[in-house]
């Protein structure tokens, strides 16, 4: 037996509509939104820097304070 979603929604009043968890949801999500790669070449990773710039998750962190000696460096000569 099969559940008309849509006529549920609509006698309960809702508006939102679901989330699409379809393959074909999913691959329309990701073609509008555009998000950044995963897994590229290096040269497809210049072509892309060089399109969309980089992402501030992809820049090396501002070094900050030298680091402390651990506990066990105490101890070394």
């Amino acid at each position: 037996m099969a559940v008309d979603h849509k006529a549920i929604r609509a006698l309960l009043g809702e508006e939102d509509d679901s989330s699409d968890t379809s393959l074909r949801g999913h691959a329309l999500h990701r073609a509008l939104d555009q998000p950044v790669p995963k897994t590229l070449t290096p040269h497809e990773w210049e072509q892309w820097y060089a399109e969309h710039g980089v992402p501030a998750s992809h820049k090396q962190p501002i070094p900050s304070a030298p680091h402390r000696k651990r506990w066990w460096q105490f101890w070394k000569r």
